[in-house]
């Protein structure tokens, strides 16, 4: 291991020189704070000795000189005995560590301690970089697989639904013709929340605003008995995992749909959406409307599958769901409520 010694003491340069090389340490001898910078900036060394106290300078301004370049580079600082006050501003200037040099025979062997300590904490911090950059690289790595991944699926599950959308062209009763439409606004619900993983800046979690609200715009536009319908919508922040998220997106979907289908037998209407946040960290999505009213007791209308489907999503969030609200009268008003 090379190291840079940088001492204007000739004699006390030779004598490192034997002594080190003994520890398997190659010193290289600069006699002055302009020689060392020099070796420095044109050749390589695991470590610099470096004492304080030189002609016109002190080792000080060495380490001002190498404090923007020094790199990992331990740099241990020589003082005299009686100078604490320049080890501690040596330290503050980027040394590594420092050795009080004194004329007995300890001298070298806590030269070569502190050597050996410095650069095994070198090593320590080097290798901590390099895994670290290797973390980061691997996360990266991770996150565009990921969302490349997300990217893939939305795009699959949206050639899906296209080929759902051409086949009720070509259907020929209506109740296929709505079969097909409720199944092919399910995908959009999922292909939805993939979109929205692969466009997020965290892989890792869906804004249910961002995604709910172009699902509910998409299901105004694409829903045929939702012509004279209008859907609004108060959604407000909230972030949660990809699953929740498919499992709020099937519920939100049927939910509306069935308002659409069943709330006004006379084709015109309101149905509302909201999304909130109540104290004690639960997450509120209600679907609301002033229609004919809901009967639970009274069973599902149509096949049934739609109610089935929620109640398979609300196992999976963990949810409640409430058919009433205090002081409304007629229409109907479902809630669902689960800890975010």
């Amino acid at each position: 291991m090379r190291i840079l010694y940088v001492d204007d003491d000739p004699a006390l340069a030779r004598l490192a020189t034997r002594v080190l090389a003994r520890s398997d340490f190659e010193v290289v001898h600069a006699p002055s704070i302009e020689m060392g910078l020099e070796l420095f900036a044109n050749e390589t060394f695991e470590a610099i000795v470096l004492d304080h106290y030189f002609e016109n300078q002190t080792g000080l301004n060495f380490l001002e000189a190498i404090s923007e370049t020094g790199g990992q580079t331990p740099v241990l600082y020589v003082t005299g005995s009686s100078d604490a006050d320049i080890a501690i501003k040596a330290l503050k200037g980027g040394a590594a560590d420092y050795v009080v040099k004194t004329a007995t025979e300890d001298f070298f062997p806590l030269l070569v301690s502190a050597l050996d300590q410095a650069l095994q904490n070198a090593r320590l911090r080097s290798e901590k970089a390099e895994a670290d950059r290797q973390l980061v690289v691997a996360k990266e790595r991770a996150e565009l697989l990921l969302a490349e991944m997300n990217h893939r699926i939305a795009n699959s599950l949206s050639l899906v639904s296209a080929m759902i959308r051409m086949q009720m062209q070509i259907a020929g009763s209506e109740e296929t013709k709505t079969a097909l439409n409720e199944t092919q606004n399910r995908i959009a619900a999922i292909a939805g929340v993939h979109r929205s993983l692969y466009t997020s800046e965290n892989v890792g979690e869906v804004e249910l605003d961002v995604y709910l609200g172009p699902l509910l715009a998409e299901l105004q536009s694409t829903t045929s008995f939702s012509r004279a319908i209008m859907l609004r919508s108060d959604l407000c922040r909230i972030a949660t995992s990809a699953d929740k998220a498919v499992a709020l997106g099937v519920i939100l979907i049927e939910l509306v749909t069935n308002a659409m289908k069943y709330a006004y037998p006379e084709g015109q209407g309101e149905v509302r959406v909201a999304l909130s946040v109540e104290e004690g960290g639960y997450c509120l999505l209600s679907v609301e409307d002033d229609g004919v009213g809901y009967q639970p007791a009274s069973g599902p209308k149509g096949t049934g599958l739609g109610t089935r489907l929620i109640n398979a999503m609300a196992t999976t969030l963990g949810a409640e769901i409430s058919f009433s609200r205090e002081g409304k009268s007629s229409g109907t008003f479902v809630m669902v409520r689960w800890r975010q």
